[in-house]
């Protein structure tokens, strides 16, 4: 990245798409597509466009009816709680299997809240043998051979947005058949996501594993077949190891005994930094609330948004032209490329007010001034206990019936 400087963020699309790529000419990719245009306009567009009916017969098709909200809920576009009550009050109980999908976002947040940078590493002793090989770079690059898994991947490093399935698929295929180390493989899955949402896509990897779920995931050609078709199984001449029964390939994969010794992630630590001393207050933006309907803007103080190294020198182009889009709606935000603490104190901040967050991170970085957090967006405004936290479903006991009552 740059040296330290305040952006102009340039009103016209085009336009703005080319100025993030100068502004960071470090980020590896393809340019965002105009179906991922970021923004809370694009985020209410895509909302109302919904239907919940068609989604509850077809999303887990690849070519079945989805949402593309994912991005917008990242970035905080759109709260839950908004784009629950829309598809509720529109569809009600017909849009029952969507607003789970919103319940897991909301359950995924509530553990990375709970546990922190346990999601990182293997919050269960897993129930099967795992492997902890490194992740190849035929992985990596989409070279597999496998047809599918090399779509797959594709899709990932090209737009950044693999279908839901897909996603379960190849993690599988890398956890599972591969052996390879989970913990890697989240991490690099998550690097390239547009979406890039830490709690959903590592909890997911974990959930599959079956390090946070009492049994791991599996899929054979039969269930790939059946969501996909013929699309990457006709004409593949490739030696497929997903073409056996579900008895033989739980033999295959799972014959080991489960794996006694928990692995651990390594969080890359902050320089620790003095105190400020100073004394204006400012409003600290990060990348969980970028709406101009966000309550915190309303407040009189300077409201900054900042693309630190720390966060932002690896993702690719397309999320920093998605983050750009959002920000060219907000706009009495200045936005920043620097070192945070630094930006922070040539404005003579000392007191910073911003937005609560699962993310240690941010709590790092901000460490060294007052800061006060407000509260985010919650689905359900439930306590949940550790045990409710430790399924899904144990929560979804609690949370349902409130979420899904008459209003």
């Amino acid at each position: 990245m740059k040296p330290m400087q305040k952006l102009t963020i340039p009103n016209d699309r085009m336009e703005r798409l080319h100025y993030v790529k100068r502004m960071f000419p470090q980020a590896k990719g393809d340019d965002l597509n105009g179906e991922w245009a970021g923004g809370r306009s694009n985020a209410l567009y895509k909302l109302h466009s919904i239907d919940a009916v068609s989604y509850a017969e077809s999303h887990d098709y690849l070519d079945g009816s989805v949402t593309h909200l994912s991005p917008y809920l990242r970035y905080g576009c759109l709260t839950l709680s908004e784009a629950f009550a829309v598809i509720k009050r529109k569809f009600g109980l017909a849009a029952e299997s969507l607003l789970m999908q919103f319940s897991w976002r909301d359950y995924w947040h509530q553990v990375w809240f709970a546990k922190g940078n346990a999601i990182y590493s293997e919050i269960e002793p897993p129930k099967v043998a795992l492997g902890y090989a490194p992740l190849t770079d035929a992985i990596k690059q989409g070279e597999t051979g496998l047809p599918c898994m090399d779509a797959f991947i594709g899709d990932l490093l090209t737009t950044g947005y693999v279908h839901n399935h897909a996603r379960m698929w190849l993690a599988s295929y890398i956890v599972h058949y591969l052996k390879m180390d989970w913990r890697e493989a989240a991490d690099w899955f998550e690097a390239h996501l547009l979406d890039g949402d830490i709690a959903s896509n590592h909890l997911s990897w974990q959930w599959l594993a079956s390090t946070f779920s009492s049994q791991p995931y599996s899929f054979n050609k039969e269930d790939l077949v059946a969501y996909a078709g013929e699309k990457y199984c006709a004409g593949c001449t490739a030696n497929c190891p997903f073409d056996v029964s579900y008895e033989v390939l739980n033999a295959r994969l799972f014959a080991e005994p489960a794996a006694a010794e928990a692995k651990s992630h390594v969080i890359k630590e902050l320089p620790v930094r003095s105190a400020s001393t100073h004394r204006a207050v400012a409003i600290y933006v990060h990348d969980e609330m970028l709406s101009p309907t966000n309550s915190l803007l309303t407040k009189p103080f300077p409201k900054i948004f900042v693309f630190d190294p720390e966060l932002y020198s690896n993702w690719p182009l397309n999320r920093l032209q998605f983050v750009m889009d959002c920000l060219s709606e907000m706009m009495n935000v200045e936005v920043w490329i620097g070192d945070t603490y630094e930006v922070l104190m040539q404005r003579g901040v000392g007191e910073v007010i911003t937005q609560t967050t699962a993310n240690l991170k941010f709590k790092e970085m901000l460490s060294p001034f007052l800061t006060k957090w407000q509260p985010a967006d919650k689905l359900v405004d439930l306590e949940m206990s550790a045990q409710e936290l430790q399924r899904f479903f144990r929560y979804w006991g609690k949370a349902g019936p409130v979420l899904m009552a008459d209003s």
